[in-house]
């Protein structure tokens, strides 16, 4: 079985071609790699939080500072 690694976090697709963007942290489609693993998604992607219990209260905007 042919399946497509992202070498960013870890997910594997099981498609014919590597996806255009990763389904969990966005990666372009050069950041997946030919694998041999069965398809599977990822237990917890730090970059791309899917709880709201994963969000910080932090505010990177302009003028604001983070002591």
């Amino acid at each position: 079985m042919n399946t497509w690694k992202c070498t960013i976090c870890g997910f594997v697709d099981g498609s014919e071609a590597a996806p255009a963007h990763c389904p969990e942290c966005g990666a372009v489609d050069t950041m997946f790699v030919a694998s041999s693993e069965k398809p599977h998604g990822i237990e917890h992607n730090p970059i791309q939080p899917h709880d709201e219990r994963d969000q910080t209260d932090l505010d990177f905007s302009p003028g604001h500072c983070v002591e």
